[in-house]
């Protein structure tokens, strides 16, 4: 079994500095995610610049995932869950991607669309079940309009959970109101569908609407104060949980503020705090510039 629930960081991708993965820096990353409380973890999604990596990059992050999430002895009979991104200009290129990520021992895939042209509703909709009906394991939809141009709807996530092959949903979006009608139209479909949150400044707001849990970019470096808000949640502690959110959301804040993109942002930080030992980024996103690296240390004492 695997969680469906819970906190899980969106890890970012450590690179040598020849572009390579950086294998032992992903095996780190993963053993502090799950000792500070995370449920699972995904690798190569957007923060982790997966549409920026060669394929068998990708297939070769998985692999180590696995091992790292495979390694502690799991205290209870729920194991946490390995997500990878999948990605692909085609859906050809997404169902050979979502097949290698499988193959290579991801518990779920999630189903990034491809970005080149806006789709509709309905073609988003074939896209996914498409693209779950073909695939070896269970997948989630990845709903992140801001980058895609590609919004669901409510109705829309219906759809999607009716499907049983499609478990979930990782709504990165801003929209909480929209986010509140996706968990209620899951949870009025026939199957089994979780909602995950990626977006941490409504991460309260998402799971106080009921979400399943959260994928956040800012658990890379807030992976307990993520935990300790999903806690106060759950137990009803609100003044908990309005201080974890203001937390959460002044330190998102100051690392936007930053001015490079979020994964080299993170690299930087993981860097600075010893996690791991380089902050490159995939071309032609810039790693963070030594002359900004005192913004990110201030950043990360908010």
């Amino acid at each position: 079994m695997v969680a469906l629930s819970g906190a899980a960081p969106a890890l970012v991708t450590p690179l040598t500095a020849d572009g390579e993965v950086h294998a032992d820096d992903v095996g780190a990353l993963i053993r502090r995610a799950l000792g500070d409380g995370a449920s699972g973890i995904l690798v190569a999604g957007s923060t982790g610049e997966g549409a920026l990596l060669e394929p068998a990059q990708r297939e070769q992050i998985v692999r180590v995932a696995r091992a790292a999430v495979d390694a502690p002895a799991p205290t209870s009979g729920t194991a946490p869950v390995l997500i990878a991104g999948a990605c692909g200009a085609t859906v050809a290129e997404l169902d050979a991607d979502v097949a290698r990520l499988a193959e290579a021992g991801a518990d779920l895939v999630l189903v990034l669309p491809p970005t080149t042209y806006p789709l509709s509703v309905e073609e988003l909709v074939d896209l996914h079940v498409g693209v779950a009906e073909r695939a070896g394991v269970p997948t989630l939809a990845y709903h992140i309009p801001q980058y895609t141009g590609s919004p669901l709807t409510a109705d829309a996530v219906r759809d999607l959970a009716s499907h049983p092959r499609i478990v979930g949903m990782k709504d990165s979006s801003p929209d909480a109101e929209r986010r509140a009608a996706f968990i209620a139209a899951a949870r009025s479909a026939t199957g089994e569908f979780a909602v995950f949150t990626g977006h941490a400044p409504t991460l309260g707001d998402a799971l106080t609407a009921g979400a399943d849990g959260s994928i956040t970019a800012i658990a890379n470096v807030r992976m307990r104060q993520v935990v300790t808000l999903h806690d106060a949640v759950a137990t009803g502690d609100d003044a908990a949980a309005r201080a974890a959110q203001t937390t959460l959301s002044r330190t998102s804040e100051a690392l936007h503020a930053v001015g490079s993109s979020m994964p080299a942002t993170l690299k930087a930080a993981l860097q600075l705090d010893g996690t791991i030992a380089e902050r490159w980024c995939r071309p032609p996103l810039r790693s963070v510039p030594g002359g900004r690296l005192d913004h990110v240390r201030t950043a990360t004492m908010r």
